[in-house]
């Protein structure tokens, strides 16, 4: 029973890692795309930043849960997972105030440059404990 529950928090996992990769993919899209007017491009990312965040939250808890499953014996990977995940979510924290300040001071050229920088960054976080694991 156990080692069922296990693999089916790994498939959460996996998934919720997919599904931020694809978030992060379109949230690159929101901010480099071209916009009609300011009010547009604030709503889209606004009503889009809630789920981008729920995701983030998701990967760890099941990862938590996970470590929970293996009684909490910490692996290089492991390690890795957790340090990139932290690096996300600052990422996604310093993103956030700078899309504040961009909104407060109604210049998105600035922010449109690091975002492009600080997604790509976050792209290659999420990427580099599969590259480790499996290569």
């Amino acid at each position: 029973m156990s080692e069922e529950i296990y693999d089916f928090v790994l498939a959460l996992h996996f998934y919720s890692l997919y599904v931020t990769g694809f978030l992060m993919l379109f949230y690159f899209s929101l901010t480099q795309g071209s916009f009609k007017t300011e009010f547009d491009f604030i709503k889209k990312i606004r009503l889009f930043l809630p789920i981008y965040y729920l995701f983030l939250a998701f990967i760890i808890f099941t990862g938590s849960l996970l470590l929970a499953f293996k009684h909490f014996a910490m692996s290089f990977n492991t390690f890795l997972m957790i340090v990139c995940w932290f690096a996300i979510f600052a990422l996604a924290i310093f993103h956030f105030i700078q899309f504040k300040k961009a909104r407060r001071i109604r210049h998105y050229r600035v922010f449109r440059f690091l975002s492009f920088i600080i997604l790509l960054c976050e792209i290659i976080l999420l990427i580099l404990p599969f590259g480790v694991t499996y290569l």
